[in-house]
């Protein structure tokens, strides 16, 4: 996979601080991914990598077959305040606090909401950073059903729309695409 990055109020300089290894410990749960026919294809992957990492999650993906035998659903938890049962996708605590990740291969809408899910956790005094994984270029890689990803979230509109609507949390935006080879 080819991986694109738009780092909003951070850099990869503070994600290194949060931990050393999560920059290469998120890439490496998607890099080597090989080409996957759906999006809930794609979840599965990531889903056994990221917790095969130690990462905790919201619930268990249809198709998931080994369970994790340890999970905090707690840490996936938006907010401790509000009476929203938000979660994100993943959770995981490092030294200095907490990072969230959501996989959005759902519509626009959806990866809005992922967003104001970080806000309230991060106005909350409660996370560090909130990781968004979506698609670079949905169409091509699912050219084969083009239909299924109509209106879907993916890396430009995320990119261009984060500084207009101006959220204080850091966030770190990946696109996933195909790399070259994958597209012989």
């Amino acid at each position: 996979m080819t991986i694109d990055n738009y780092f909003y109020n951070c850099s990869q300089e503070y994600i290194n601080r949060i931990d050393s290894n999560l920059h290469n410990e998120v890439i490496a749960a998607i890099q080597d991914m090989p080409k996957q026919k759906t999006q809930s294809d794609i979840n599965r992957y990531i889903f056994n990598k990221l917790t095969n990492q130690g990462w905790s999650y919201d619930s268990i993906l249809p198709g998931i077959e080994n369970k994790p035998l340890t999970n905090n659903r707690s840490l996936c938890l938006t907010s401790s305040t509000l009476k929203a049962d938000w979660h994100s996708d993943y959770a995981k605590a490092y030294g200095k606090g907490l990072v969230q990740l959501e996989v959005q291969f759902g519509k626009v809408e959806s990866m809005f909401k992922d967003f104001c899910g970080f806000q309230i956790a991060y106005a909350e005094r409660r996370l560090l950073l909130g990781i968004e994984i979506v698609m670079s270029q949905p169409h091509q890689y699912f050219a084969h059903r083009k239909a299924s990803v109509s209106g879907m979230a993916y890396f430009d509109i995320a990119k261009e729309t984060l500084p207009i609507i101006g959220l204080e949390c850091p966030i770190w935006l990946i696109g996933i695409r195909e790399s070259k080879d994958m597209q012989r």
